[in-house]
């Protein structure tokens, strides 16, 4: 879910943007269905997310190496901005 997040922020390819959109809303889904039935794996989200941004971060610079990427998540990190923020409509 982060690299479509990032990609939706920083990537000028606004024909891909629905699709990546349509992923981001698909895994959230998922997301929301995982928490409901173990509402404990928030905080092990919260644990995990410098690993998982990371992993995300590289995929992304790996893909599109001529855009410029932040080095930490500039945005929330609560689990509920996560699942319903629109970042990249800021």
């Amino acid at each position: 879910m982060l690299i479509h997040l990032l990609k939706c922020c920083y990537v000028a390819l606004p024909k891909d943007y629905r699709g990546w959109g349509n992923t981001i809303d698909e895994q959230r889904r998922e997301l929301v269905l995982l928490l409901e039935q173990s509402p404990s794996l928030k905080r092990y989200l919260a644990a995990e997310f410098d690993e998982v941004w990371t992993y995300a971060l590289r995929q992304v610079r790996k893909d599109y190496p001529a855009v410029e990427f932040p080095d930490d998540w500039p945005f929330s990190r609560e689990v509920e901005a996560l699942l319903t923020q629109e970042f990249w409509q800021n």
